[in-house]
């Protein structure tokens, strides 16, 4: 987080460095976090800006997978930090302050899973196919892993309102919603065998339930953007 800023503070020290440049600065909080923006106006209706986004929670949350190959509860403990980068450029169509936005979003949003798993009423979860005693097969049930939005940037588009750079010095609220293009993946990582013979199977029944995970969740193409914040044109 502090490498994304200090880009931020460079991308301003720049802007700023160039009289002939209209500027803004903003905060915004939306559903990839809280952050800051620049923009500098490129035309009398366009500007480019540079957006960076992060905040972290955490909850607990039973996560229950039921199929053909998989039957299991885990007990978890969810890291959730929502964030993201982006560079975006805004027309405003009517040279006030609606405008359409277009570039692209690297959604750096993941979710860290810790937990235990909890056996059925005869105490066995299925991983993979293969039917584990979770008393007797584990030298303890946690299982770990990560949810992620994707590592590359991606497409976004989107609608909003906002002062734009170039439009004389002020303070202004602002409003988007768009959506842009997502690659989730999942990872989960094998609790350890009792019986060290048994650990390779295990790691490939767990590979298979990560895979089933990775298909259920394939249809998440996109991810909605909303965000609020208040902006200030030099």
């Amino acid at each position: 987080m502090k490498t994304k800023f200090a880009l931020l503070g460079l991308l301003l020290l720049g802007s700023t460095s160039v009289n002939a440049l209209d500027f803004g600065v903003g905060v915004k909080a939306g559903t990839v976090g809280t952050g800051a923006e620049i923009s500098v106006a490129l035309t009398e209706t366009i500007n480019a800006r540079v957006a960076l986004t992060d905040v972290s929670t955490d909850f607990d949350e039973d996560i229950e997978v039921s199929d053909a190959e998989n039957q299991y509860t885990i007990d978890s403990n969810l890291d959730l930090d929502f964030g993201a980068q982006a560079i975006l450029f805004d027309w405003y169509v009517f040279n006030g302050t609606f405008h359409v936005t277009a570039g692209v979003m690297k959604n750096d949003s993941t979710i860290d899973l810790s937990g235990t798993l909890i056996p059925d009423g005869s105490g066995n979860v299925l991983l993979g196919g293969t039917s584990y005693n979770v008393a007797t097969d584990f030298v303890d049930p946690s299982i770990t892993g990560k949810i992620s939005a994707g590592e590359d940037f991606e497409p976004y588009l989107g609608i909003g309102i906002g002062r734009k750079a170039g439009n004389g010095a002020g303070l202004s609220f602002s409003a988007e919603i768009g959506v842009m293009l997502m690659d989730p993946s999942v990872d989960l990582n094998a609790p350890t065998a009792t019986n060290p013979a048994n650990q390779a199977q295990l790691d490939t029944d767990v590979d298979e339930a990560e895979a089933s995970a990775n298909d259920e969740i394939s249809d998440l193409e996109m991810y909605p953007i909303l965000s609020v914040g208040l902006n200030y044109a030099f």
